[in-house]
């Protein structure tokens, strides 16, 4: 197997993987519908059913994403902050269903993920200002080593039939890139309920096809933000999705600041810059795409077999781009020079 390193210049690190949407030519009129959810647009695409049909579900899939994306926000009075207020009571209470079946699905990835996939670190994220206007100042390592050592785990909420409680008072959820790729998979579910068998997802680093719908290409750019170096083409119901140091971080005294934190320190992880994983779930590709993030380079093959990833790419903080060997036939280097480190899985 080939092994070969990236020149790429470390101005490169500020630019996040961009996603293309080129609709079908010669198929069946296709209906858009592009709207705001986790702050950036989202376009959902169906083609092949008639125009009101195709309307309808359009509506229906942005109401479903719109509605959980409220209801997991942690910052706002609503079902996740007042779970995260009855958690840390310790004591039983009655969860709220629509948040259920995430919680759960949570925390089977947590634990395959070795813990470093944790929805469950809303105290440090507050505590490092990532709520609301994220901008710092970083807080105070006493305070940040006080909640780590308080050591919450996914593996401390007790789930029994709609019944729900923590053994750790220090434990906040937030469900974060994780709860953004389940609502995206609501949508989606919602489109393919209607009878949608062609269609497509666009969104700031996420990106879905459903069927045969549309052109999907993903796109890593240079230094300048528009020269293309790599691309790879999403296949039929295949996904993607990207974490990156650049989504809700904050600078100060010149320093980078991200809200993917490593649970082993409660400071933003420092080994990676962005991954990407290519998945069937939205879901299950950001909570794989956290934890790569988090193992970095040195643990990122070992964690991404322990969660059944086989198609993935990491960038290093050391120029590097890093990507699975089951994923690098399928990546277009498009900078002659600019090669990759395949790394076997």
């Amino acid at each position: 197997m080939h092994v070969s390193f990236i020149t790429m210049p470390k101005s490169a690190y500020l630019l996040p993987f961009l996603f293309l949407l080129t609709a079908c030519q010669g198929e069946p009129p296709v209906q858009r519908k592009t709207f705001t959810a986790y702050g950036s647009p989202v376009t959902l695409t169906v083609q092949g059913i008639a125009e009101g049909a195709a309307l309808r579900a359009l509506d229906e899939a942005a109401a479903d994403l719109l509605y959980i994306e409220e209801g997991n926000n942690p910052a706002l009075p609503g079902p996740m902050a007042r779970t995260n207020q009855l958690l840390a009571t310790t004591a039983e209470f009655s969860a709220v269903p629509s948040l259920l079946p995430q919680i759960r699905q949570a925390q089977q990835l947590a634990a395959r993920s070795g813990g470093l996939f944790h929805p469950g670190l809303g105290g440090l994220l507050e505590l490092w200002g990532f709520y609301n206007e994220p901008k710092g100042p970083p807080p105070a390592a006493q305070a940040v080593a006080a909640l780590v050592a308080q050591r919450p785990a996914m593996s401390d909420i007790g789930i029994s039939g709609i019944a729900m409680r923590s053994r750790n008072a220090a434990l906040r959820l937030d469900l974060g890139d994780f709860g953004r790729g389940y609502a995206l998979d609501t949508a989606l579910a919602r489109l393919r309920e209607a009878g949608v068998h062609a269609g497509s997802l666009t969104t700031p680093g996420a990106a879905a096809r459903i069927g045969q719908g549309g052109e999907l290409v993903l796109v890593l750019t240079g230094s300048d933000g528009r020269t293309p170096r790599a691309r790879v083409a999403l296949r039929a119901d295949e996904v993607a999705y990207t974490v990156s140091a650049l989504r809700g971080s904050y600078l100060h005294d010149g320093r980078l600041y991200h809200p993917l934190l490593d649970p082993a320190t409660g400071e933003p992880a420092r080994a990676a810059f962005a991954v990407t994983v290519f998945h069937a779930s939205l879901a299950e590709a950001a909570a794989a795409a956290q934890a790569l993030f988090v193992a970095g380079p040195a643990r990122w093959i070992d964690t991404a077999r322990a969660l059944g990833v086989t198609q993935a790419l990491l960038v290093d903080t050391e120029d590097g781009l890093r990507v699975t060997s089951a994923l690098a036939p399928r990546v277009a280097m498009t900078d002659g020079q600019l090669q990759a480190i395949v790394d076997p899985l």
